[in-house]
């Protein structure tokens, strides 16, 4: 597995979000395709229609941004590609998830999330994201075949075992992501385009000791202007 995917709630993650917090747009140019599996799904959209991809790669997509810092982001969308490198940057509005959306990719990256996910788990974890982002609300989180509005229907070139151990797996992230009932642990970002695939990105929340240490150091530099001024 490459470094770059184990900065992606590190520095290079917290450097774009950090350096976009109070904008309405980043730019962004995609760098690479860390995707080996080739993944077949089926998708019922809410007007009943009915788009099925096949042999795509999936896993993580790593950007950069203005700044060169390097990071990974998941896909929203099944329909679009992303922009390839020779497109150069690209523009994404910053947005968020639904409240229900939010909830569950909070349990799915404080439960599933590591830094050493290998290209199947990659995948997995991708797949968690559409079926959590895609399935028609009152539908179990299932991704197997004919199970609700978004399901995997294959994977390239492995063997029935393989494919369901991939289903089982995805299915367990998303279990996990259910059932978490602890704080949340990530900022999580949608960042959208109108012309290619809208992206997922997280970046990791201060943890309270940390807080508390940030706001002490505040709190110094507030206590020093103060006397400055009344000197």
């Amino acid at each position: 597995m490459s470094t770059l995917f184990k900065k992606t709630l590190t520095a290079a993650t917290l450097a774009l979000i950090a350096g976009t917090a109070s904008a309405a747009s980043v730019d962004l140019l995609f760098v690479n395709n860390s995707g080996e599996l080739e993944l077949d799904t089926s998708y019922t959209d809410t007007a009943g229609r009915q788009l099925e991809s096949f042999g795509y790669a999936t896993g993580a997509l790593q950007f950069e941004n203005r700044a060169g810092a390097s990071f990974y982001a998941f896909c929203v969308e099944l329909a679009q590609d992303y922009a390839s490198t020779r497109r150069g940057f690209q523009t994404y509005s910053e947005g968020s998830f639904s409240a229900g959306e939010n909830k569950l990719l909070q349990g799915l990256f404080a439960t599933s999330f590591s830094n050493s996910l290998n290209a199947s788990q990659q995948a997995a974890f991708q797949t968690a994201v559409w079926e959590i982002t895609h399935e028609t609300a009152g539908n179990p989180l299932n991704v197997a075949a004919g199970q609700g509005a978004f399901f995997v229907q294959g994977l390239g070139g492995a063997t029935v075992a393989e494919q369901n151990a991939f289903v089982a797996s995805v299915n367990g992230y998303l279990q996990a992501a259910a059932s978490y009932n602890g704080p949340d642990l990530y900022t999580i970002t949608k960042l959208s385009n109108a012309d290619y695939q809208d992206l997922l990105t997280v970046s990791a929340v201060p943890e309270p000791g940390s807080l508390a240490m940030i706001m002490a150091g505040l709190g110094v530099i507030g206590f020093t202007a103060r006397r400055r001024r009344q000197a």
